[in-house]
């Protein structure tokens, strides 16, 4: 396609997904990264160009100041959330550059990020969220805290997933609240996870879509899934109140929402991620969001169609290095069965014979830590 398509975005896996779902599209994005990985995604077959920069705010200003300008202006696609925070919050600057994703002002999908914020959308539209204190560096911690819990950042920008994770008594919090990266963070109830779920979908001209879930029902103890079943999504409760919450926004772009379901069938409401989630690449048997986005983005409202042209009904996707890793490696799981559900999962985020390279790369580098999705998502 001759459409330009410009990704900004970290190394590893994640980004990788995003290449290849263009790829696979017809698309030859340009690829444009930071972090010790970059080789991985730069030697891609679906790359054009690209290079690697040493941070995220380098190529923000590479982009400002020294990529060209074109008539037909180029898509930018961000992943993670730093490229997403950086690009909003230059929004009125890129926008005569590039056809962004955005929230219809500069600043607005930073204000969004907010978890605070998050809340209190998906609470009006009827979802369930844990129960959540925002404490500072400075304060006491209260005594009505039933533990364990699970600390966040109110944005991941403003410290990053390393301050995530489980204190399971006074004593782990304290300790949490001296290390943390931000000034303020939240405390929020601990939810014995039965399985995680996460909606797939986009906005355009205030029409959204969501087709696809990824339910993942393995995980180790206190960490994030890296299998499972992607299910094309069924109307109900849920599904409508996601529609309604994300149409509210005023969004624009690729999106993903991240649910918890406890033992007893209760669903909790986690977050809203304003950027594209690597975990789209594993959506692809069903429906390609970024393609379809980069498609449809042109189209005038009334042509937009009602309904995306999806394939598979239910298929199986596998970050399969740090499944190993979580499943095999630490003895939770036969190798036997899982070299059979690695051999009948539908998608893999790095193993891909039809653009081998990047394996390879991660193959014959001796640090691999980076090819990780990089949260923990139990609360």
């Amino acid at each position: 396609m001759d459409k330009r398509v410009v990704v900004f975005c970290g190394s590893g896996c994640h980004s990788l997904g995003l290449i290849r779902c263009l790829g696979e599209g017809g698309y030859r994005p340009e690829c444009y990264c930071y972090g010790r990985k970059c080789d991985l995604l730069l030697s891609s077959k679906y790359v054009s160009q690209g290079r690697k920069l040493e941070s995220a705010e380098a190529i923000l200003d590479f982009l400002l100041n020294d990529y060209p300008c074109y008539d037909d202006k180029p898509f930018l696609l961000t992943i993670p959330d730093l490229p997403a925070y950086l690009v909003d919050q230059h929004f009125d600057e890129l926008k005569r550059k590039f056809l962004l994703m955005n929230a219809g002002e500069q600043g607005q999908i930073g204000y969004l990020m907010d978890k605070r914020v998050q809340a209190r959308l998906a609470s009006k539209h009827g979802l369930r969220i844990p129960w959540t204190k925002e404490l500072s560096k400075h304060d006491a911690i209260p005594d009505d805290i039933t533990y364990p819990v699970f600390t966040k950042n109110i944005k991941t920008v403003d410290g990053g997933k390393c301050d995530e994770g489980i204190c399971r008594n006074r004593e782990e919090l304290e300790a949490r609240q001296q290390a943390i990266t931000s000034d303020r963070f939240l405390v929020m109830e601990y939810i014995r996870k039965k399985c995680e779920i996460d909606y797939f979908g986009m906005v355009l001209k205030g029409k959204v879509y969501i087709d696809y879930n990824d339910i993942i029902s393995r995980f180790p103890d206190g960490g994030f899934g890296y299998y499972g079943d992607i299910v094309k999504c069924e109307h109900d409760d849920i599904w409508k109140r996601c529609i309604s919450m994300m149409a509210e926004t005023g969004y624009e772009g690729l999106f993903d929402v991240e649910f918890l379901e406890d033992a007893d069938g209760n669903l909790y409401f986690l977050e809203v991620n304003f950027r594209v989630d690597g975990g789209i690449y594993k959506v692809t048997p069903g429906v390609n969001l970024p393609v379809e986005w980069c498609r449809l983005a042109d189209v005038a409202p009334e042509y937009l169609p009602e309904a995306l042209a999806t394939k598979k009904t239910r298929f199986t996707g596998m970050t399969e290095v740090q499944d190993f890793k979580s499943s095999v490696s630490h003895g939770s799981m036969n190798p036997l069965k899982w070299f059979w559900q690695f051999c009948l999962a539908d998608k893999y985020m790095l193993l891909n014979l039809r653009d081998p390279m990047p394996f390879l790369v991660w193959l014959f580098t001796s640090n691999h830590k980076e090819c990780s999705r990089f949260t923990s998502k139990t609360l």
